[in-house]
């Protein structure tokens, strides 16, 4: 019997060596989650995205990218990343604030100056540090923020002073932030699922709404509203976020690897997005919408005097940090 143990030995190591090269070649599978279009630059990044990193892992990572909320709405993605029933999502900053309030800075009504000073926030250790706060505080992991469009207010009658806000119907996401910028104005906030937002148009159950252009275009609001202010009430951003058990599952190289490829997609997103504005810009006045700019330093003033940012949760401090990046080199 004593002569059998070292060929017992033996087989008990073939067998654990097995299942460490069962484990090591075993493909992952993800879901990537959004509720954009097909047709929308962010389906087009999640899709270079995936393509890219299962080059890089040699096949070892697939990514199934399910557009159109047929996985479920932008609110729902963080309780779902969270029991990872959907393994990647694109979430908007003002969304993740719900569950880490600090991330709602750059959310709140006219925060940024320009362009140029959301940029100077994407590139910031103060960017930076949010992130990690969330990535602490939820589990998750938000490795990439993307350049989502500066908001606009579409209508079906003309607007031009927040005097015109006044009891006005409008559509903006549950997150405090925007429920801020209407009520702030005195208009009447209407929240609903982004896929009934197109027939309440029409019905005009709901006369306004704000998004950026590209989800204008996309969602053909053109054929429901006849208005566009340019009130970039909020340069706003998403970000990629990945689940706490879908991050665990992968190895440390493989955590740097999608991480990376994540960055560098998110840069390449930004660029069409700034691109693409112009361009949306155009399009929607080729299809008989009437484009108006606003001063926005009237909206300005009414938001600064009845509200601040603490109010929707940001850190004391923070608000200075992010206006002192408008004059940074």
């Amino acid at each position: 019997m004593k002569s059998l143990l070292p060929w017992r030995r033996a087989g008990v190591l073939c067998m654990a060596l097995a299942g460490a090269v069962a484990a090591h070649a075993q493909v992952l599978q993800f879901k990537w989650g959004h509720v954009y279009e097909p047709t929308s630059i962010f389906h087009q990044q999640a899709e270079l995205a995936a393509r890219k990193i299962a080059e890089q892992s040699d096949g070892k990572i697939k990514i199934e990218v399910v557009p159109s909320s047929k996985l479920g709405q932008e609110a729902d993605f963080p309780l779902m990343l969270a029991n990872d029933s959907v393994q990647i999502a694109y979430v908007g900053q003002a969304t993740l604030a719900e569950g880490y309030p600090p991330l709602s800075l750059g959310s709140y009504p006219f925060a940024f100056k320009d362009l140029d000073h959301m940029r100077k926030y994407l590139a910031s250790p103060l960017l930076a540090d949010l992130m990690k706060g969330y990535n602490e505080r939820s589990g998750n992991r938000m490795v990439a923020a993307v350049y989502y469009g500066a908001r606009q207010v579409t209508s079906a009658k003309p607007l031009s002073k927040p005097e015109d806000f006044r009891d006005l119907r409008l559509y903006v996401p549950a997150a405090a932030a925007y429920q801020l910028f209407a009520t702030a104005l005195d208009a009447k906030p209407v929240t609903l699922p982004f896929m009934s937002l197109y027939s309440s148009l029409k019905k005009n159950e709901v006369e306004a709404q704000e998004n950026p252009l590209d989800i204008v275009k996309s969602k053909k609001l053109y054929e429901v509203q006849k208005y566009v202010l340019l009130t970039a009430h909020v340069y706003d951003t998403l970000g990629i976020v990945i689940g706490k058990a879908a991050w665990a599952r992968l190895a440390p190289q493989q955590q740097a690897m999608v991480e990376k490829v994540l960055v560098e997609t998110a840069k390449w997103t930004n660029v069409g997005v700034i691109a693409g504005e112009l361009e949306d810009e155009k399009f929607l006045r080729d299809k008989g919408m009437t484009v108006a700019p606003v001063n926005r330093q009237l909206f300005l003033e009414r938001i600064v005097k009845r509200s601040t940012p603490e109010q929707v949760g940001a850190r004391p401090g923070d608000y200075a940090k992010l206006q002192a990046l408008a004059g940074a080199n």
